[in-house]
């Protein structure tokens, strides 16, 4: 099966901001929860840096650098906002060096990696010890999720991968095992994604592959960055569900941990 075009399906270029109750608002508060007010904060898979972006007009005083392995979307938030350094990403390896970074985000990136343990150790090397790594990642293959049951949906033909680029189905449980192997320590975990949420990330996809049956080319970018009064409707609805039910676990899973210092490991 052909490899999903990152380049034609550029996502990130909507602008969004604290305080919005949509989804994308819930993530980027998420995000935020635990960073420092001043250092160095890496975004790995930023896209066109919508979120960047959202922390830039909030804290100037922050060093916002973000990563993509898309050349089309890391010139887009070049021209749109000057103060954010870029750094395209061409094979597995963070472009960074050892501990630069105070903070690093990856949100809805690591469903996308070919070897996810082997990006989170890369986290864990540029991330600097006591600095804070927030996660956000789908747990397409949790018991909660409703792609978990939906028949079709596991192989190369599933709409997740063929419309969002899915390659891996984690469990809430796996993600959290990774991060406590590794030594972080868990400052907040938050869920997302519950019953209107599965049904509303269900009804999105379906209709990328309606669109695209009927001879569309859609894509992710399209739906995230569109959407009439119907679409932010539910999109406040899946929010307001979020915030209400947000330590109940579900498939959507934030998690901010922080990494241990050298005197902390011994």
């Amino acid at each position: 099966m052909t490899e999903f075009d990152y380049e034609a399906a550029t996502w990130g270029a909507e602008t969004i901001g604290f305080g919005q109750h949509t989804i994308a608002g819930l993530r980027l508060s998420e995000a935020a929860a635990h960073l420092p007010r001043e250092g160095k904060v890496l975004e790995i898979g930023c896209g066109a840096g919508r979120f960047l972006r959202a922390l830039h007009a909030y804290n100037p005083s922050l060093q916002l650098v973000g990563t993509d392995v898309s050349r089309s979307a890391l010139e887009q938030l070049r021209k749109i906002d000057s103060g954010i350094e870029v750094r395209l990403t061409t094979d597995d390896r963070v472009p960074a060096t050892d501990g630069e970074f105070d903070a690093v985000l990856v949100i809805d990136v690591l469903e996308h990696v070919p070897d996810p343990p082997r990006m989170l150790d890369e986290i864990q090397r540029v991330l600097r010890p006591g600095g804070i790594f927030h996660l956000h990642v789908p747990c397409e293959g949790d018991f909660s999720s409703l792609w978990r049951w939906l028949p079709g949906q596991s192989g190369e033909r599933g709409w997740k991968r063929r419309f969002g680029g899915h390659i891996q189905r984690f469990t809430r449980r796996q993600m959290l095992r990774q991060l406590s192997s590794r030594g972080y320590e868990v400052l907040r975990v938050r869920h997302s994604l519950h019953l209107l949420g599965n049904v509303a990330d269900v009804g999105a996809f379906a209709s990328l592959a309606l669109a695209n049956r009927r001879g569309g080319s859609v894509t992710t970018g399209d739906l995230i960055g569109g959407g009439g009064p119907l679409v932010r409707m539910v999109d406040g609805l899946v929010w307001a569900e979020a915030r209400l039910l947000g330590r109940i676990p579900a498939w959507g899973l934030h998690v901010s941990a922080r990494k241990p210092t050298q005197a902390e490991r011994t």
